[in-house]
């Protein structure tokens, strides 16, 4: 498990742009002592730009011949063709589904949020207590307090730090706030309650509630899904996007309407399933933001 590698700072409008054009045309940019100077950013920044890039599937670092450099992943190819400045949140639910996976265990306060942590309304003090006692029950070495409290403290940045409409050249608000899962509010005790929040399925998007769905079948090899394993199972949509059934259930009525991979209702054993297509979750993306597939392959990093 890994901790406070985002160097305090919460992603940042357009960095993820910015990060994925330097290593296409520089894999070794992120080992470029002076590479910092190219983007406009601080080293600091630039080290923290790693972490997300890595830590949302979008690059992969590799050794050749004795160099250690890093490439474009599918998704993180895909992403730089059809939404790099992450207009979409369409986007924005794929990378956060990504973070709160923790498949390369970089972002772990991410995932421990969304997939175990079980409160929904909180303080940060009693956030960070809670992390610091499940992190002292599943990790074998001793963590400073320090990083828990910078973890605790991106966390809640990145899902809330909006833009200030009274500057528009104000770039350092999160992408993330626009998926409306975490609010800060004020509490009667004077201190800011933090919030999971249930967004709408516009907020989230059909097509990165359908891609989970997709990877979910692919990794598992089934066809089949529960709605109660929808509902409950880390890394599916209770879980990830704080979907309550009711919400969840909407989502899939509008999923079985899909003009090409239309999922289906079926009882089995009293219990509620779709089944959806057999597509690669990847293949499925180009075909929902219109990318040749053999473009994205092509595409360096």
């Amino acid at each position: 498990m890994a901790y406070a590698r985002h160097q305090s700072f919460y992603l940042r409008d357009k960095w993820l742009s910015k990060g994925l054009k330097a290593v296409i045309e520089d894999p070794r940019f992120f080992y470029d002592k002076d590479g910092f100077e190219k983007i406009g950013l601080g080293k600091n920044m630039v080290q923290s730009l790693r972490f997300w890039l890595l830590a949302t599937d979008l690059l992969e670092e590799i050794h050749e011949n004795s160099n250690r450099l890093h490439k474009l992943t599918n998704l993180g190819k895909l992403i730089f063709l059809a939404d790099r400045l992450l207009q979409k949140n369409d986007t924005v639910s794929i990378l956060h589904y990504h973070l709160v996976r923790n498949s390369n265990d970089l972002a772990t306060v991410f995932y421990w949020y969304f997939n175990i942590y079980k409160e929904t309304v909180t303080q940060k003090v009693e956030l960070l207590k809670s992390f610091t006692t499940w992190v002292k029950k599943n990790e074998p070495k001793e963590i400073s307090q320090k990083s828990l409290k910078r973890d605790i403290d991106c966390l809640i940045q990145l899902y809330t730090k909006e833009a200030n409409e009274a500057d528009p050249e104000d770039f350092i608000f999160s992408p993330f706030t626009k998926l409306n899962l975490m609010k800060e509010e004020p509490s009667e005790e004077g201190n800011e309650n933090v919030r999971k929040v249930s967004p709408e399925i516009e907020q989230v998007g059909l097509v990165a509630l359908y891609y989970v769905l997709l990877k979910y079948a692919f990794e598992n090899d089934v066809l089949m899904i529960s709605v109660d394993e929808i509902l409950n199972e880390e890394h599916l949509w209770g879980k990830v996007f704080n979907l309550s059934r009711n919400r969840i259930i909407e989502a899939l009525n509008k999923l079985t309407n899909h003009d090409t991979f239309p999922i289906e209702y079926v009882r089995t054993n009293n219990l509620d399933n779709v089944k959806v297509s057999k597509i690669n979750p990847i293949a499925y993306l180009c075909h929902e933001f219109n990318i040749d597939i053999e473009r994205m392959a092509a595409t360096n990093g």
